[in-house]
């Protein structure tokens, strides 16, 4: 049996929107996730390992692009908080990648110049990854990906990475050893691969990462969501602007504290920040409540940048009347259980396309393939809708 749940039901100026959520991307809806491992880069040989959730059939889904952290000189693409984001993403319908990019030897901190080649280096990978994406669409879309929803989120050198991938662009004016390294590298969209396809991304997610320059983000920025997180003591990606790794050789990163205040100076309504107060480098990788929270914060505000995630229009009415749908997800017949008459039930696919209509309290849904869909039921005076998930 379904869960029984009282709902106020919403009358007046139903739309269904082709992107609309119904459902997805603010739970777990799926079980069950597919790993699929591609090269992205056959410039310098880099993969990517590309989660769905099974039974998923949407084919207009946002990318998630992970990068792991590890300094630029450790790291994997499936490290536990990786995989712990692209299982919990891929479970609510996103397309989650988790990418590798080139990282250096503990000997290279020591030598700044090629320290900073090394992780310009990184940047270049990760707006090939981003490229790979655009060109993935033109040839065929196998990933089923929406790229105006492309964002990229990474944990330290992985936010360093996504923070110069959203925000650096040639507008601006890097300098030192930073430009060097970027006039060594392709420029700022690098030469790993990929080139000729957009690197645009819709939001970033910076968690304990840092950018070379907050002025690189600009009021010309603020359409993107930004989303990042982290603890006001660390000492690895500084909190506010300062050397990293406690190299006093190395030029300044900019982190969570000094991504704040310059977003208070642009009236940056879509940057989300959440400090961890006393905490230093990446407190979520060791501590699973800070792993529950940060994952929490991100989430959230993540799905409520969707342009689905308001994408149903309705009007307040004061009917309340007990619904119960089960089972759900469902394999062949869908109960509906209500102490009123239905005037009709309407089944749409994640499109907005319009399937059939009943006016029966039992359902047959054996001929849906399986995926996500839309019932709205229609009572004489109000409208019901919810979500259902045909396995």
């Amino acid at each position: 049996m379904g869960k029984y749940l009282l709902f106020t039901l919403l009358t007046l100026n139903i739309y269904i929107s082709q992107a609309q959520c119904n459902g997805r991307y603010e739970s777990e809806i799926f079980q069950n996730t597919t790993v699929a491992t591609v090269t992205y880069s056959s410039v310098t040989n880099l993969d990517a390992d590309i989660y769905t959730a099974n039974g998923d059939v949407e084919t207009n889904r946002p990318l998630i692009i992970l990068a792991h952290g590890g300094a630029f000189i450790s790291g994997t693409k499936t490290n536990p908080l990786m995989v712990t984001l692209a299982e919990t993403l891929a479970k609510r319908g996103y397309v989650v990648a988790s990418i590798s990019y080139r990282i250096m030897s503990l000997a290279d901190i020591t030598q700044p110049a090629q320290y900073i080649d090394g992780v310009v280096k990184g940047m270049s990978d990760g707006r090939a990854a981003i490229r790979y994406f655009y060109k993935s669409v033109q040839d065929g879309n196998p990933y089923g990906i929406d790229t105006t929803q492309i964002y990229f989120c990474g944990n330290s050198a992985g936010g360093v990475i996504g923070l110069h991938a959203g925000f650096l662009d040639d507008s601006d004016s890097p300098t030192g050893d930073f430009l060097t390294a970027l006039n060594a590298n392709g420029g700022i969209e690098g030469n790993a691969g990929n080139a000729g396809y957009s690197s645009d991304l819709a939001g970033v997610i910076s968690l304990a990462g840092g950018i070379a320059d907050v002025n690189f983000i600009t009021s010309t920025d603020t359409d993107k969501l930004l989303i990042s997180a982290h603890g006001d003591g660390d000492e690895i990606v500084p909190f506010n602007c300062g050397q990293p790794l406690n190299n006093a050789q190395l030029p300044q990163l900019c982190g969570g504290g000094a991504l704040e205040t310059h977003s208070a100076t642009l009236n940056y309504a879509k940057h989300f920040h959440q400090t961890y107060t006393g905490d230093g480098h990446c407190p979520w990788n060791s501590n699973t409540t800070d792993e529950s929270t940060v994952t929490t914060f991100v989430l959230e505000n993540l799905y409520n940048n969707l342009p689905c995630s308001q994408s149903i229009g309705l009007a307040e009415s004061s009917d309340h009347i007990d619904v119960n749908i089960y089972p759900n997800p469902v394999h062949s017949e869908i109960h509906i259980s209500v102490d009123q008459p239905i005037n009709s039930v309407d089944i749409y696919s994640t499109t907005g396309q319009h399937l059939f209509t009943t006016t029966e309290h039992k359902i047959n849904v054996e001929h849906l393939n399986a995926g996500m869909y839309l019932l709205k039921i229609q009572f004489p005076h109000s409208v019901y809708t919810t979500s259902i998930v045909k396995q």
